[in-house]
């Protein structure tokens, strides 16, 4: 397929993940949702716990998770290969943004979790060195377990790319809050004068897709981990199969602006399946292709390293309080209970839907704008 009709089709599937939720809520409402805004300052009051509503989305979240840690009971078969990956650790030892990263990192932990008046408004803007310090912390210990090959290392201006486009990457999922009546918000939002609360956001959300996708080039250089999904069911949807795919997509983004309070959850999965179908038919690569030979391999490590990197999001958050403008808190229907930091148990399955949709978004971009949309190391086999 010719570059213009793939470009053509991505455009499509842009509309259609932002338009589908207004459909939706101009079915609901009439028009916008109500109290709709960029950055909600709070929140209504959700519907409150509801025993059946839990126990279906538990039972949901355990053969989730089922999937995750005992792939076996699914048909996965143990890979024997005693070939060594190919790095070479240590061999060059942790590069200088490793230590660099290291200190920021630290010295933004302390000052966000600590309650030091004598700093002034300066408590308010550690967030961002925090995480950015995180990354070229992760993209160091790629390096060393590569031999030399990490994000920062043979990609630095795509890492910049990376962070540019995760800003509207993660602002799309603000959007996607309101449908859902927001399900977290940000009460310290005023700590930051509200023109320049918009900037900051903006460099906040920049440390999004980084950080999900350096978590899985880490992944990656453990070959147990490699190979534990590397031999599963194969699943090889016919056109029509995809296009099913595409329409159920569609229809949970329609939906999950209607049913809200039932259907929240949703949010991270129509998206996901509409970009992922229409990448699918335009021919171009996506880590759902290598399932039609078996290999889950790609898919697996993003969800998972999304869920890795999540603890780091959560536990800083929960501790953040009051010296953070961006901390957040939960808001969600029927399910708010048994948090782990600021986030109910539940909800943490989520990422792992969170991360394959940033990647689809990722090599949308990509295919638009014309950069390479690979997150394989070079010399590694894809």
């Amino acid at each position: 397929m010719s570059n213009t009709h793939v470009k053509s089709k991505l455009s499509i599937a842009w509309l259609m993940v932002i338009l589908l939720p207004l459909l939706g809520s101009y079915l609901k409402w009439g028009g916008l949702p109500p109290g709709f805004e960029i950055l909600p300052h709070s929140a209504r009051t959700p519907p409150g716990f509801n025993l059946t509503v839990f126990i279906i989305l538990t039972i949901t979240a355990v053969l989730i998770w089922s999937f995750v840690f005992f792939p076996k009971l699914f048909g996965f078969v143990k890979v024997k290969d005693d070939t060594p990956l190919d790095i070479d650790i240590g061999a060059k030892g942790v590069p200088w943004w490793f230590w660099s990263g290291l200190i920021v990192m630290v010295a933004s932990w302390i000052v966000m979790w600590g309650q030091f008046e004598v700093l002034g408004n300066l408590r308010y803007y550690s967030f961002v060195p925090l995480w950015w310090g995180y990354i070229f912390f992760l993209d160091g210990i790629v390096y060393y377990r590569t031999g030399g090959r990490s994000f920062m290392a043979c990609w630095p201006k795509l890492m910049i790319i990376c962070g540019l486009l995760s800003i509207p990457g993660w602002y799309y999922f603000e959007y996607l809050n309101f449908f859902v009546l927001k399900n977290w918000f940000y009460p310290y939002l005023d700590l930051l004068p509200a023109p320049f609360t918009y900037f900051w956001s903006a460099l906040t959300f920049s440390t999004v897709w980084p950080s999900i996708f350096i978590w899985y080039q880490l992944l990656n250089t453990f070959k147990p981990l490699t190979l534990c999904y590397a031999q599963g069911p194969k699943l090889a949807l016919s056109t029509k199969g995809i296009y099913l795919v595409l329409l159920s997509g569609m229809v949970m983004t329609v939906a999950t602006s209607i049913w809200y309070d039932y259907l929240f959850w949703m949010i991270w999965l129509g998206p996901l399946l509409i970009l992922a179908t229409i990448l699918a038919l335009s021919g171009v690569w996506t880590p759902f292709r290598e399932i039609k030979l078996g290999n889950w391999t790609p898919v697996m490590l993003i969800a998972i390293a999304t869920v890795f990197n999540s603890v780091t999001w959560e536990m800083w958050n929960f501790w953040s309080t009051p010296n953070n403008p961006n901390f957040w808190q939960y808001n969600l229907p029927y399910v708010h209970v048994y948090k782990i930091f600021e986030m109910p148990i539940l909800g943490f399955s989520g990422y792992l839907f969170f991360g394959p949709v940033c990647w689809m978004m990722w090599i949308g971009c990509a295919r638009l704008l014309g950069f390479s949309d690979n997150l394989v190391l070079p010399s590694s086999k894809r």
